[in-house]
């Protein structure tokens, strides 16, 4: 499902399969996400965490969430860890933001017609 605001969406892909759609506006931009997840990739390795171990966790999550049967709809924190996991990848260049098979598609919304093709 695709959650649109009113300056569109950003899509996350992984693996040829939409797997996290995320409002824009209302305060959400796309920078603000970025920003976010940088945000939790820097407090994991503040923990201890490598590189190679925030990696590994995060395409674990993506998988799982790709593949697994969900027994409850997410909700829009799960949503939203989704989109920063993938950020975090694509931040580590393990994932191309702009890749065929993997990565980010943003929609902005789409635009009324003008005056004169009205007509």
């Amino acid at each position: 499902m695709i959650y649109e605001g009113s300056e569109g969406s950003v899509n996350g892909y992984f693996k040829k399969k939409l797997i996290v759609s995320r409002p824009l506006g209302d305060g959400r931009t796309l920078e603000e996400y970025k920003n976010e997840a940088q945000r939790v990739l820097i407090e994991a390795m503040r923990d201890g965490n490598d590189l190679r171990k925030i990696k590994k966790l995060c395409i674990q999550t993506l998988k799982n969430f790709r593949y697994d049967e969900l027994v409850k709809q997410p909700n829009s924190e799960d949503r939203d860890f989704v989109l920063f996991t993938l950020l975090i990848l694509i931040k580590l260049r393990v994932v191309k933001e702009d890749g065929d098979q993997e990565g980010l598609l943003v929609m902005g919304k789409k635009k009324s017609k003008r005056d004169c093709e009205n007509n």
